[in-house]
């Protein structure tokens, strides 16, 4: 894969998790750019909940800048969750909230869809739901590549990556429930997932 430093030997690996941390998909690609994995992703996540049994869709999901493009959002069909995608790093985009604030009224109708999103992820309710993406994927992201080690894939090949990530990602959430499972019950919250990229080499 091409990267900032020159081309390695790796993969882009996805994971999509959702409020409580837990990992409801997971993958691995070639492609570096992470534009095109969203709505594969998206797919991936829907899937696994109606394999387990939960009917309720996606509502939201949070992406980082690096899902966005206009497509993405125009190629969207009417059973895909909310998209809340930034255009532009979080820090650029916290920085415009403080300079600027939120905004209020209608959003007028000449806006590019590039422009609706900015201002979407600018007014108060998105805004803040979009917040929620760094406590739920980057903790989690962290948690394997930092705590547990698991920074790079120790197979080669595509197919033996796929699978190393999905063990890896599979015994994150046996140990994310494990913990759980000793703390007071919390109450069900709406089904909300953010979309990251792990980048495992």
């Amino acid at each position: 894969m091409k990267t900032r430093a020159g081309y390695i030997q790796g993969y882009n690996a996805q994971a999509v998790v959702e409020r409580g941390q837990i990992i409801i998909a997971a993958d691995v690609t070639q492609e570096e750019n992470d534009v095109h994995q969203l709505h594969p992703m998206t797919e991936k996540a829907q899937q696994e909940l109606k394999a387990v049994g939960i009917e309720e869709g996606i509502r939201n999901e949070l992406a980082d800048a690096g899902y966005w493009s206009e497509d993405n959002i125009v190629g969207s069909s009417p059973t895909d969750p909310e998209f809340l995608i930034a255009t532009t790093k979080d820090w650029k985009q916290r920085k415009a909230i403080r300079e600027r604030g939120a905004p209020r009224g209608r959003i007028p109708e000449q806006l590019s869809v590039r422009d609706r999103m900015e201002r979407k992820l600018l007014t108060k309710g998105w805004g803040t739901l979009y917040k929620l993406r760094s406590q739920m994927v980057e903790p989690v992201l962290g948690q394997i590549k930092a705590v547990r080690d698991c920074g790079t894939f120790m197979r080669r090949g595509l197919k033996a990556a796929q699978s190393e990530w999905r063990l890896i990602c599979a015994t994150h959430n046996l140990l994310k429930l494990f913990r759980n499972s000793h703390a007071p019950n919390s109450p069900p919250h709406a089904l909300y997932t953010s979309i990251s990229p792990a980048g495992a080499g």
